[in-house]
């Protein structure tokens, strides 16, 4: 199910994979692993940003352009995490290799947003971070 969803996903924003011979690595291997670590990583920045670094330690790290920066690091490891994933496989680096690092990039992207949203009302200190809604005190 997993494998069928990324497989999915990925192929929906860029074609079948190429080169054609290494199809059945990516659908079985390298989409489902990505984007198990591309849920896996946005969701362990995000927590470590509102929950560790705005909460536990409470470092002053909850203006707009701290976060920012996580979002930043976020999209720069899920970048390379396709990277690692198709020369970790054996699977030939092509240009379609680049186009999926950056495709899974914009895609940690939306999910740090998306998980800052639903998270980030339990910090201390970036509840506002990066704006006031959906919640506001």
């Amino acid at each position: 199910m997993i494998q069928n969803f990324f497989s999915g996903l990925y192929e929906l924003f860029l074609g079948r994979p190429m080169p054609a011979n290494f199809t059945q690595d990516y659908r079985e291997v390298i989409f489902p692993n990505t984007g198990l670590l591309l849920l896996v990583i946005s969701l362990a920045l995000v927590v470590l940003y509102y929950y560790v670094f705005n909460r536990v330690m409470s470092t002053g790290f909850y203006k707009p352009k701290h976060w920012v920066v996580m979002l930043l690091l976020n999209a720069v490891i899920a970048f390379a995490v396709p990277i690692m994933q198709v020369n970790g496989n054996g699977v030939e680096t092509h240009s379609y290799t680049y186009t999926f690092a950056f495709v899974n990039a914009v895609l940690s992207l939306v999910l740090f947003f998306v998980f800052s949203l639903l998270l980030k009302k339990g910090s201390v200190q970036a509840w506002t971070t990066p704006m006031r809604w959906p919640h506001s005190r």
